[in-house]
């Protein structure tokens, strides 16, 4: 069955206000909760065979650290810093059919939307570096529409680690 992995950028750093919100980059606890929560996801045996990313650089920092963990290249995608639901679903669609697994790293309120979308009312936020996980009810990517993916589940920094 063919999974979509959604990523929620880890913890940013807002010290600096002469940075864009583009170029804030993470902050202590984001690049510890991207090193952990990479780590949980393989254990876990979601094993993506694409990232892609926003091109934002907290988003694009935390897809680097599971793009290490996983030995796969990180692809970057402008659509996905302010990504609407059609801009993921595009993605998803044009997929080819050999790969499996998707995972793809944004920005809430877009990720908290999109795992409402896949199963509604199922949370009110998905914290920094939250991972929503989905299985795709079709075989083919190009039939993919949300309500046609079904929630696994929801991994955040601070659920323990209770995979």
């Amino acid at each position: 069955m063919k999974k979509v992995i959604i990523v929620r950028h880890a913890k940013s750093s807002w010290t600096d206000f002469s940075l864009s919100d583009f170029d804030r980059p993470l902050d202590n606890r984001g690049h510890h909760d991207a090193v952990h929560l990479a780590a949980r996801l393989k254990e876990s045996g979601h094993i993506p065979q694409r990232i892609i990313t926003s091109s934002a650089v907290r988003a694009k920092t935390t897809a680097q650290y599971f793009s290490k963990v996983f030995d796969i290249p990180l692809e970057e995608s402008r659509d996905l810093y302010h990504g609407q639901a059609e801009d993921y679903l595009d993605i998803i669609k044009s997929l080819d059919e050999k790969t499996e697994c998707i995972a793809m790293f944004g920005h809430n309120p877009g990720i908290t939307f999109l795992a409402n979308l896949i199963n509604m009312g199922c949370t009110d936020n998905i914290p920094t570096c939250g991972i929503v996980i989905a299985e795709v009810k079709s075989a083919v990517w190009a039939k993919s529409e949300w309500d046609n993916m079904k929630l696994v589940r929801i991994m955040t920094p601070k659920d323990g680690g209770n995979d």
